[in-house]
């Protein structure tokens, strides 16, 4: 029972605000603990007005209470902090005004005086709610205020006092101190603010420093050749791999270009690339990407012709973003080499029939349509492990509609053709559908024998609906676009009607 209320009375001060920063949740709740506090003492000062005979201050302080229940509301309804505390100062300071306009606001006893030490609590909670560009704003506002009452003081104008002249000090020293403790309460809220800033902004700090010894040891532990760069092209990362591997130390490499063994060619290495231009990867490497993100990530088999003699790898490149999404950086990863085997030469369609370190999704189908083969990024790409599909009918996993001519291509590879650019769909072992841009290639046995075809494909999922989209908009654009120009002919007849009857007329 306990819990469900404290549930619910933090459900109140927070007005159900869930996914809000600490800092405009603990506005919100100084908020809303004020506007409680406003709505039980504003009944309570009427009250003594009432007492005093001070009928007017009765009623308006009444009225006040319940504004302090509509702007709890607001709060509630809009999630907007700034605009329901700019309603809460403005019912405090209309409150303060009708007050001491109508208990001497200016007297020459003086000691009236002392309640326009609210005027600084007023100013103080906007300040603390809506920031110093709306704390300046109410500061004019009360400036203005004084200014207008000094005016009227001087040129005789007499101001109305409901209080009774016996209790006329005393009522004015009560609301100074009680003045003095709300600038008190707000000097300590202030304090504890700046002091709860100070250790979130240490803590903040802390854990950058934490997280980027942390990345520095996973890069530095990382058993492949990983490097970062910066917008200016210059390395800032190295690790060990890239040190064994070139035998260029941290030291000698960082703060300088890419090493240029690393590089795809005379304009540098992918993350260069993909620094200056992402769109030159894509059209320049397409048929050898094996996935892209919409991060902007690349991962692709290339040659690296200066590294070793050349070498054919698998890289991996992805930008590296800040909090506004602006490209600060790239990475890079190199995996899976392979000296000495260079892309094929043209005119040959030899490729090997070991499909098992690829990163593409790739298997391979004997004579009789049957699955012999099948890698690790398969099961990533369609969810069926190899214990699932090997000797299984290569057929099944392609979409009905794309069966004959994933037939025809098998029959004709198995007779020594390749092809690339083709676009099969499949089906996931959840359903889903999958496209793909596939290569199909033979797979010679030792004699020499064609005997299996290498299916190895490239995942387009994500571009292909976004096609999709972009086609079905235009559809509904070409519709509109029908519609519209049917009524504008339609229009343009009865229009021509109309004017030849009117001239038949005249």
């Amino acid at each position: 029972m306990g819990s469900k209320t404290n549930a619910l009375f933090n459900n109140f001060l927070t007005s159900g605000l869930k996914l809000a920063d600490t800092e405009t949740l603990r506005k919100t709740k100084v908020l809303n603990m004020f506007e409680l506090v406003f709505v039980i003492v504003a009944p309570l000062l009427g009250l003594f007005y009432f007492q005093i005979g001070a009928f007017l201050l009765f009623y308006i302080c009444v009225i006040a209470g319940l504004t302090g229940l509509g702007v709890m509301l607001v709060l509630r309804l809009t999630k907007n902090l700034t605009l329901s505390s700019n309603f809460a100062i403005f019912f405090l300071w209309a409150l303060f005004v009708i007050i001491r306009w109508n208990s001497g606001g200016m007297s020459p006893e003086g000691l009236i005086l002392l309640s326009w030490v609210w005027n600084g609590v007023l100013v103080l909670l906007a300040i603390f709610l809506t920031g110093y560009m709306w704390g300046t704003v109410w500061a004019c506002l009360v400036f203005l205020e004084s200014g207008l009452s000094v005016t009227l003081f001087r040129t005789g104008h007499h101001f109305v006092n409901l209080i009774p002249p016996e209790i006329s000090p005393v009522y004015s020293l009560g609301f100074y101190l009680t003045g003095l403790l709300a600038i008190l309460l707000f000097a300590f809220l202030f304090e504890k603010e700046r002091a709860e800033a100070s250790i979130r902004e240490q803590e903040k700090s802390r854990m950058l420093v934490d997280s980027r010894r942390y990345m520095e040891n996973i890069l530095e532990r990382l058993p492949v050749p990983t490097f970062v760069l910066d917008n200016s092209h210059r390395v800032v990362e190295w690790n060990r791999a890239c040190h064994e591997l070139t035998g260029i130390a941290p030291q000698d490499i960082l703060g300088k270009p890419v090493w240029e063994g690393f590089s795809l060619d005379e304009e540098g290495s992918m993350a260069d690339k993909l620094l200056d231009n992402p769109d030159v990867l894509y059209e320049k490497y397409s048929e050898s990407i094996i996935s892209m993100t919409d991060s902007g990530s690349f991962s692709v088999e290339a040659m690296l012709p200066k590294l070793k003699g050349g070498v054919q790898a698998s890289i991996k490149a992805a930008p590296i973003l800040d909090e506004d999404g602006n490209v600060k950086g790239a990475i890079q990863i190199i995996e899976n080499f392979h000296e000495g085997d260079a892309e094929p030469k043209a005119g040959s369609d030899h490729v090997s029939p070991s499909i098992d370190n690829s990163w593409y999704p790739a298997f391979r189908v004997d004579a009789k349509g049957r699955i012999a083969a099948w890698n690790k990024a398969c099961e990533r790409s369609f969810g069926y492990p190899e214990s699932k599909v090997l000797g299984k009918s290569a057929l099944s996993l392609v979409s009905k509609e794309y069966r004959p001519n994933f037939r025809d291509t098998i029959l004709r590879v198995l007779k020594g053709e390749s092809f690339k650019g083709l676009e099969w769909k499949y089906g996931t072992g959840k359903g889903k559908p999958v496209y793909m841009v596939v290569r199909a290639r033979p797979a010679p046995a030792p004699s020499g024998e064609i005997e299996e075809c290498v299916i190895i494909n490239t995942d387009i999922t994500a571009l292909k609906l976004r096609l999709k989209n972009a086609g079905r908009r235009a559809i509904e654009s070409e519709e509109k676009l029908k519609k519209l120009t049917e009524s504008y002919n339609l229009l343009t007849k009865n229009i021509a009607s109309i004017i030849r009857k009117k001239k038949k007329e005249d």
